[in-house]
């Protein structure tokens, strides 16, 4: 993993059997904790937010072969790599603790079909306290979520870009 990380390759990492998800992205850190990747986005064509799953959720990744970049539309991948520092994710909590100040998304193993997103207002060692925002960009309930119990961690997607910029725009 040393030499994809080090030479920007994009890879497919295939959470099966666990369940039936396909991450795709430049890999920018892998290590026995996490795995942190320039997310790919399949309907844009181009690279959009980053992605943080646990290593042990997955068996299997795949290189992409140079026919795959053909998929690659708009390569932004040199301007969004210069908005992160990837030594502040080492593991799950040390990355959340990072992104205490963004709207993230996650996943959870109890309910991967509940997609959480929203701001941590609060952090400690077992779980984490969550603001939720939905889909219209309006602030609901708190939920709080222990830390084992996050499978996927995104930030920085054109998602939650989009509900920030619209909260912003409320407040005005």
């Amino acid at each position: 993993m040393k030499d994809i990380i080090e030479q920007k390759l994009v890879i497919d990492i295939d959470t099966a059997p666990n369940w039936d998800k396909v991450y795709s992205g430049i890999c920018l850190v892998a290590n026995s904790e996490i795995v942190l990747l320039l997310n790919f986005n399949e309907e844009t064509a181009e690279f959009d937010g980053f992605t943080i799953v646990k290593n042990k959720d997955f068996e299997k990744y795949r290189v992409w072969e140079k026919e795959d970049y053909a998929e690659l539309k708009n390569d932004n991948s040199v301007e969004l790599l210069k908005t992160i520092n990837v030594e502040c994710f080492s593991d799950l909590k040390s990355s959340l603790k990072n992104l205490m100040s963004e709207l993230i998304a996650i996943y959870t193993y109890d309910d991967e079909e509940s997609y959480l997103v929203g701001k941590i207002l609060s952090i400690n060692d077992s779980s984490i306290e969550l603001k939720l925002i939905d889909k219209d960009s309006k602030w609901t309930n708190k939920e709080k979520i222990k830390i084992d119990e996050i499978s996927y961690v995104g930030f920085r997607t054109s998602y939650e870009t989009k509900l920030i910029k619209n909260v912003l725009q409320h407040r005005v």
